[in-house]
């Protein structure tokens, strides 16, 4: 991923635009992947206020990257809250 597709998921993840100072322990809680009940045609979605982001089973790693990919555009990953 680019920087700035790190930052657009991290921004989906947490709904946090920037890493604090201190980096990820700056947060203020840990970041957490859990697997959803989703249909597996399902983007991933975020349970930003926990930091959670959860997949549905994936049948690959190339199905579950492209889906990430399209999280990771500016006008989708931020689509939910104020960037």
């Amino acid at each position: 991923m680019t920087a700035e597709e790190k930052k657009v998921l991290l921004f989906f993840w947490t709904s946090v635009k920037y890493l604090p100072v201190e980096g990820f322990c700056g947060l203020g809680s840990r970041l957490h992947i859990y697997k959803s009940h989703e249909p597996c045609n399902r983007l991933p979605s975020s349970h930003t206020c926990f930091h959670r982001l959860c997949f549905p089973v994936y049948s690959s790693m190339p199905v579950m990257e492209a889906r990430l990919k399209v999280i990771t555009q500016e006008h989708i990953g931020s689509s939910f809250g104020t960037w």
